[in-house]
C-alpha cells in the first residue's frame, strides 16, 4: 500500500464513514486537579461532524458544527449560532475545535511516507486546506493492525504543540481491534496531561438536516 492508502485504511478500521460516539476527557491540571468532560460526537463524510457537551452541567449544551472548512458555534440560552474557529475549543483544554470535529485523516490531509520499520510505517500528513491549527502531522501506523499508534501535531514553525498517544485496544464492531483510549501530552505545557476515553461508537445515518446552522442548537435530540 502507498501512504494513501494506508490512511484511508486505516480510517475505516478506526470507524465506519458515518457514525456516533460518546467520549469521555479527562484534564489533569499542573495543580493536580482533574476536570472531566463529556461529549457526544456525529461524523459523517464529506467533512462533516457536531458535537454536543453532555457534561459537566455549567457546559452542557454547548454545540459546535463543521461542514467543510466553516465551524459554527451554539451556546446554551443564544437564539442564534456563531461563526467559531477550529483553533478554538469549546471546553477549553489542549484539545481544539479541529480535534474534535475531524473524522477521516485522509479527507483532510494529503500522506506522505517517510520510513518503514519492522512494526510500523511513519506518515508526514499535510494540510489539504487552509484553515487548519496545524502545518503538519507526524503518525505512526501499526502494520499488523492499520491502527494509529502516536500522533504529533507541529505549528508552521516546526514545533511539537502535543503527542497523542493511542492505547487499550477493544473489539470493535468488526473483527479488529481499535484503541480506545487516547493519551496526550502538551508540547506547550508538560504539566498540562489529558486522555480521550472512546465510550460507545456506533455507525449511524443520519437525517438531511443534522449537519446544519439551523438544527445546531437542537444537535443533542440526536443522542439516542
Amino acid at each position: 500500500m502507498d501512504a494513501t492508502e494506508i490512511l484511508q485504511t486505516m480510517d475505516r478500521k478506526m470507524h465506519a464513514a458515518s457514525y456516533e460516539s460518546f467520549n469521555r476527557i479527562t484534564f489533569e491540571l499542573p495543580n493536580g486537579r482533574q476536570r472531566v468532560v463529556t461529549l457526544y460526537s456525529a461524523k459523517a463524510s464529506g467533512r462533516r461532524a457536531l458535537l454536543v457537551v453532555v457534561a459537566p452541567d455549567e457546559l452542557r449544551g454547548r454545540a459546535v458544527l463543521k461542514v467543510g472548512d466553516e465551524v459554527w458555534m451554539h451556546m446554551p440560552g443564544e437564539l442564534e449560532t456563531r461563526k467559531s474557529n477550529p483553533m478554538l475549543s469549546v471546553v477549553g483544554g489542549v484539545f481544539n475545535n479541529a480535534d474534535y470535529l475531524i473524522g477521516d485523516f485522509s479527507e483532510e490531509y494529503q500522506a506522505t511516507l517517510v520510513s518503514e520499520e519492522p512494526t510500523h510505517w511513519n506518515l508526514s500528513l499535510k494540510p489539504l486546506f487552509p484553515i487548519v491549527p496545524y502545518a503538519r502531522l507526524e503518525l505512526k501506523v501499526d502494520k499488523t493492525s492499520l491502527m494509529p499508534l502516536e500522533l504529533t501535531q507541529f505549528d508552521a514553525g516546526g514545533f511539537a504543540l502535543k503527542t497523542i498517544h493511542y492505547k487499550d485496544a477493544q473489539p470493535a464492531s468488526g473483527d479488529h481491534l481499535v484503541p480506545m483510549l487516547l493519551e496526550t501530552f502538551s508540547g506547550l505545557n508538560a504539566a498540562y496531561r489529558s486522555s480521550w476515553r472512546v465510550g460507545r461508537m456506533e455507525s449511524r445515518e443520519f437525517p438531511a438536516n443534522a449537519f446544519t446552522r439551523e438544527f445546531l442548537p437542537q444537535a443533542g435530540r440526536l443522542m439516542k
